[in-house]
């Protein structure tokens, strides 16, 4: 592989790792929001969970892996 090559796929790699890093950031704060809501207004345990799976499931619509 030449050298430009090399060089454009490790950037594309290191792209892709920073978007899934950040991806799993968001995924983490949308979590940890909604317990914090389930915490402070007792929202239904059940609710919850469905509501950080539909989040989550939005951000990994939204930012594929490929």
């Amino acid at each position: 592989m030449s050298l430009i090559k090399t060089y454009l796929h490790n950037l594309q790699m290191n792209n892709q790792l920073e978007m899934l890093s950040q991806r799993e950031q968001l995924m983490e704060d949308i979590d940890a929001i909604i317990t914090s809501q389930y915490l402070n207004d007792k929202i239904d345990e059940d609710d919850m969970e469905d509501l950080i799976r539909m989040l989550c499931d939005a951000v990994c619509k939204n930012f594929p892996t490929k």
